[in-house]
């Protein structure tokens, strides 16, 4: 069974290296929030040793519905990348 690693997993990680249970929920959800704020900047999140997040623009494009044959012009849309690192 696999079980997702949450925001609550990060604070209690946080926890573990001595800062209190409330104080690592407020860092965990800070940090979070900077990732999440610098990807809707644009801007590159890089952890060196583990992986890199960066957001791609997709062009707006020709497509064509399978089901009918008819050509539609699909929207442009923004999607995040992971690039694990070497290690």
């Amino acid at each position: 069974m696999s079980r997702k690693f949450t925001r609550a997993d990060i604070a209690k990680t946080i926890a573990g290296a001595g800062i209190e249970r409330t104080n690592a929920a407020a860092i965990a959800l800070a940090i979070i929030k900077a990732m999440a704020d610098a990807l809707i900047a644009g801007k590159a999140i890089e952890f060196r040793g583990f992986g890199a997040l960066e957001v791609k623009e997709r062009k707006a494009h020709k497509a064509r519905n399978p089901k009918t044959g008819e050509t539609l012009i699909a929207p442009a849309w923004r999607r995040i990348l992971f690039r694990q690192g070497r290690d």
